[in-house]
């Protein structure tokens, strides 16, 4: 049986088929057809005829009884019956949301992003939850403050469907769970200033140093709080008690983008700096804090060998004699990234690593600076 935690998005399906809003089955992205069906990615490598899916809190929510898969360079694409287990953690504005709200009174009007203005009328309003809580609250707010009646929708994942495609998605489900619309406003999702920055890279290769440099280079440089969650003090405090399973790797990353994204939501920046071996709990992280705030991805792409030689706990040395288990690059695998934003060669020191890394937040965004 294979496990799979839940993004926020892959919540937001199951809470719409238990709602009647979309079937209670994933489908191939290239088979669902012209009806709206989820589907579900794993990571490459699955095998079994049935996945567990684990809600925030690592619960097991529902199982997913594959019938098909189609293996692509992204990971593996299953289809297969949902069966849910037990009921859904409660999500914010849940009387207004497809399973517990009251029907709607008058053709609703959808809004797709963050719109600052409402569209003109007196009728109801479906605003679309796209994982950011602030930005919901303010959205709910602004429309209750017009006197008008509101609805959410949770934004699906299907993340096979984009652009325009997408916003048509969304409309087609918007009227399935609220009535056929009257019009649709589409805007950008404006993201905050908060910042996530996740180093991964192998024991010893220099991934928790550069991340102190790049921590006293922001301090002295942005006017938002710097936070440094280093990988070893994570440990000791927020995942106490976790092993080195793939499960509880896959927990305690989980938790470190949990607290990171918090920290962007409200405008503070955070350094991480796990190992984080699996490109699935960094593909997490990103998808989590891109709905609050920026994400960049680096990767300190110091060899094996050249870590190995350092191994100033020795570590290495106990991986190779079998005293330690499941030791990344030893006797547990490593997945280099291929969507690092920057990466760290190591022929560079700290200091010049940290410099490369804020020039490239530069590049990306501009900071607000401490001097203005």
């Amino acid at each position: 049986m294979t496990e799979h935690r839940l993004t926020p998005l892959e919540h937001h399906d199951l809470e719409l088929m238990v709602a009647g809003v979309l079937p209670a089955r994933f489908a191939l992205p290239e088979s669902a057809g012209d009806a709206p069906v989820a589907s579900l990615r794993l990571p490459v490598g699955y095998a079994g005829a049935v996945v567990t899916l684990l809600d925030r809190e690592a619960t097991p929510v529902a199982v997913v009884d594959v019938e098909r898969t189609a293996t692509g360079d992204e990971g593996v694409w299953v289809a297969g019956e949902v069966t849910m287990l037990r009921p859904l953690a409660t999500f914010d504005f849940a009387d207004l949301r497809p399973a517990d709200s009251a029907p709607v009174v008058g053709a609703p009007t959808l809004l797709i992003g963050d719109s600052a203005s409402l569209p003109e009328g007196t009728g109801p309003i479906v605003v679309v939850d796209h994982g950011d809580p602030r930005a919901l609250a303010d959205a709910v707010a602004r429309v209750r403050a017009a006197g008008r009646e509101v609805r959410v929708l949770p934004e699906p994942s299907f993340v096979s469907v984009t652009g325009d495609d997408r916003n048509l998605l969304i409309g087609r489900l918007a009227s399935a769970a609220f009535g056929e619309l009257s019009t649709v406003v589409v805007s950008e999702h404006r993201k905050g200033d908060g910042l996530v920055v996740l180093l991964t890279g192998l024991s010893g290769s220099g991934k928790s140093t550069i991340a102190k440099e790049l921590a006293q280079l922001l301090r002295r440089s942005t006017v938002q709080h710097v936070t440094l969650l280093d990988g070893d003090e994570v440990r000791a405090m927020l995942s106490k008690g976790l092993g080195f399973t793939r499960e509880d790797r896959l927990l305690n990353v989980q938790r470190i983008g949990w607290v990171a994204a918090l920290i962007a939501e409200h405008g503070g920046v955070a350094i991480a700096a796990p190992i984080a071996p699996y490109a699935e709990m960094r593909a997490e992280m990103r998808e989590r804090v891109e709905k609050v705030g920026r994400f960049v991805l680096v990767h300190v792409a110091t060899p094996l060998e050249v870590c190995e030689a350092r191994d100033r706990k020795g570590l290495y040395a106990k991986a190779r004699a079998g005293e330690i288990a499941n030791f990344t690059g030893i006797s547990d695998p490593y997945d280099e990234p291929t969507d690092a934003d920057v990466v760290i060669t190591e022929d560079q020191s700290p200091h010049d690593a940290a410099l490369t890394i804020l020039a490239a937040l530069s590049v990306v965004a501009p900071l607000p600076s401490a001097s203005s």
